[in-house]
């Protein structure tokens, strides 16, 4: 991560997996260096990633969620029913939050009224995009 720290660009969100790991940030900062970071992450050939710009984060954040059966599936039929395509999952291990990526398209014309996901109060949903 020192790449990006060199060029002042700083990360809204890294999930990981066993042989993946994705690193999420504002596209305004990282567009002009580009090819200089790529090139400055150690052991990174051209096979081995992949760039997708224009997203969004949608994270839906509480305390209620640990202890409350069926809060994912609403979230995911609320995305659904808004025909909002869902590119990245991650739950904390505390169980308290869900960052859920989406394409800023959808994330636009979908977000407000027809995405509303309620749980009695104890979920508060924050939105950041990629282009801020």
């Amino acid at each position: 991560l020192s790449v990006f720290e060199q060029y002042g660009i700083s990360f809204e969100h890294m999930p990981s997996g066993i042989d993946t790991m994705t690193v999420y940030v504002h596209q305004s900062e990282f567009e002009e260096f580009e090819q200089s970071v790529i090139a400055g992450i150690p052991g990174l050939g051209a096979g081995h990633r992949e760039l997708e710009s224009d997203l969004a984060l949608i994270a839906v954040v509480g305390r209620g969620m640990r202890s409350t059966r069926g809060t994912a599936g609403r979230i995911f039929s609320a995305l659904a029913h808004a025909r909002v395509n869902v590119k990245m999952i991650d739950q904390g291990s505390s169980e308290w939050n869900i960052i859920i990526g989406v394409e800023n398209d959808d994330f636009e014309t979908q977000s407000g009224p027809s995405m509303n996901i309620r749980d009695h109060g104890t979920v508060a949903v924050c939105l950041w995009h990629s282009t801020q």
